[in-house]
Order: structure tokens, then sequence, then C-alpha cells
């Protein structure tokens, strides 16, 4: 009996041993994984901070070249003959030298340049067929008015250490990021890694789609009219009326065709004084809200108005001030 159990003791212990052994290399093999995911995330958040670093540096000194360096200007307009007032089309010669400046950089990407150029040339064409029509001394017909590099008009002192990146993503080789240096600004840009280096590949400043929703073409009601008095600003949804500085209505529009809107009375306003479109001049036909006050038509880059409230109109015009409610307005220029 004694060698039977001496037998499956013997065999208990060597089990027991090669289990031992086993959890044991599973500890081992466990732990040297753990540690290489932590040494690979390691090396990876270390990674993409000198790649966050490396993109504030390139924010700034695109920023800081644009404001400080560069010489050429965008989109520079020629004239078919010197006495003309209103431009014919983009002046290439100053855009290749431009482009030529973009370059000579090192911190555009190809199809920056590219995007650019099409903007340039999108621009050229619509002037040129006069779609576009841009005068000599007024801010262009495309834009937001604002400087395309940073969707601003002014910089703060000491811009470049005021600027800092958020929201910065990255997927392979390309990032994307907000940019700020306070003052309720944000500027989203996006830059791609070539060679090892990281390079502007888009502005929201120079998006193409935006650039050409912001052409204002002489056939397109939409934009901002003027009489000697007031300001009429039309939008998608709401005619925007700047009786005076301090004084500004907001009138829902049905949109009639391309060129026709209807213009719907309303007490929508940011005014700091009575206006007295809210008088009835002892009239039974007056504006009524809801309704619609005037018809607005372009013709001939001219805005006629027809109003429904005829003797209203006139007895405002008289009683309270004339040159509101005209019978037209003109495109309004921003000139430099």
């Amino acid at each position: 009996m004694k060698p039977i159990f001496v037998t499956i003791l013997l065999s208990i212990i060597l089990l027991g041993g090669c289990i031992n052994n086993d959890k044991s290399t599973r500890q081992r093999s466990t732990g040297a994984i753990v540690t290489d995911t932590v040494s690979l995330q390691k090396d990876t958040d270390i990674l993409r901070l000198t790649d966050s670093l490396d993109l504030l540096a390139l924010t700034r000194k695109l920023l800081q070249w644009s404001e400080e360096e560069s010489k050429q200007a965008d989109f520079e307009p020629r004239l078919a003959n010197t006495t003309d007032t209103v431009y014919a089309g983009i002046d290439f010669n100053a855009h290749h030298q431009r482009l030529k400046e973009l370059a000579q950089t090192g911190i555009f990407t190809h199809s920056f340049k590219v995007n650019y150029n099409k903007i340039a040339l999108a621009i050229d064409k619509e002037v040129k067929n006069r779609a576009l029509i841009w005068e000599t001394g007024a801010l262009p017909p495309f834009g937001n008015g604002a400087n395309p590099w940073c969707n601003c008009q002014d910089t703060p002192d000491n811009y470049p250490a005021k600027i800092w990146i958020m929201h910065l993503s990255f997927k392979n080789d390309t990032a994307s990021y907000n940019w700020s240096w306070g003052d309720g600004l944000v500027y989203h840009m996006k830059a791609l890694r070539e060679d090892g280096k990281w390079k502007i590949d888009y502005m929201e400043g120079f998006d193409y789609d935006g650039y050409i929703r912001s052409f204002v073409y002489v056939n397109q009601i939409k934009g901002s009219w003027e009489n000697d008095l007031v300001r009429v600003d039309i939008g998608d949804e709401t005619l925007t009326l700047w009786y005076h500085g301090q004084c500004v209505y907001f009138y829902p529009i049905r949109t009639i065709d391309s060129q026709t809107v209807e213009m719907i009375w309303a007490r929508d306003m940011d005014c700091k004084f009575d206006n007295g479109t809210n008088q009835k001049f002892g009239l039974k036909q007056v504006p009524v809200q809801g309704q619609p006050f005037a018809k607005f038509t372009l013709r001939d880059n001219i805005l006629y108005a027809h109003y429904y409230y005829d003797e209203w109109v006139r007895q405002y015009s008289k009683q309270v001030q004339s040159e509101v409610f005209t019978p037209s307005y003109s495109r309004r220029l921003e000139h430099y």
C-alpha cells in the first residue's frame, strides 16, 4: 500500500507545482502587456503634446506673417482702363506674385494654394461677366468685410503671445483645431503633416463654399440697401429696417421669387425711442401685425418698393419722418 500512497502524493505535489507555474507565467505575461500599453500610451501622449506645441507655433507664425511680413494683397482687382470706376476682374500678375509668396513661406500645403487660386478664379469670372459689380474705392462684393486671415478687424497688442489652440483632434496626419486670442474670437483651421512638418491645409477665412455664398450678385435681392436716411437689410427670412442708429425693426419676409419679397408688418424691435410706426393718423386702413405691408422688387440693381398702405405711408412721411418709406433704394456699398 505504501508505494501506491507515495505515488499518489508525488503526483499531487507535481500537479500543484505546474498549476502555480502556469499562474506565475500568466501573471508575468499579463504584467508585460500592461507595461507595454502604458509605455505606448505615454509615447502617444508625448507625441501629441509635441504636435500641439508645433501647431501652436505654426499658428503664431502664420498670424505674424500675415500681419507683419506679407507684402502682397489677396485677390487684387484690375481696371480695364485707368478712368474706369468699376473693376474688370482679378489682376493675375499680382495674384501670381501672391501665390509665389504663399509658397515661399513654406507653411501652406499644395491643397491650400489650389483652393486659394480657385477662389480667385471664381471672383474673376463673376466680375468679368458683371454678375458682381466691384466699384473702385468700395469694399468688394464678397467676403464679410473682415480680414480673412483672422476674421478680425484689428489685432490686439502682443497678439502672438495671446494665441492659444483648443478643440484639437487628430486623424492620421491631419489635425483639426480652433485658435483664439480672446475677445470672443474663435477661428477654425486644419493642418497636414508633410515630410514630418505641419503645414496649413485649411482656414475658415478662405473656405471656398463660404466665399461663394458671400457673393453679392447684382440680380440678388438679398443684401444691404439704402436711401438718404435709412438702411434696409434683406436676409433669408427677415428684413431689417434701420430707422436710426438706435432704432432697428425686424420684419418677417415672404419670398415670392429670387428678385421679389413681401415685408410682413411686425413690432419686433431694438429701439430707444418711439419711431411713430404705431400711429394711425385717423385712418381706418393702417398696417396690421402679421399682414403684408410692402412688396420689394429688384430691377436693374435698384430696389423698388410698392406699399399696400399708400395713405398711411404719406401721412407718416408728412407728420413723422420723410425719406423712410421711399419708392426705391440703392444698393449699399461699404467704402474704404
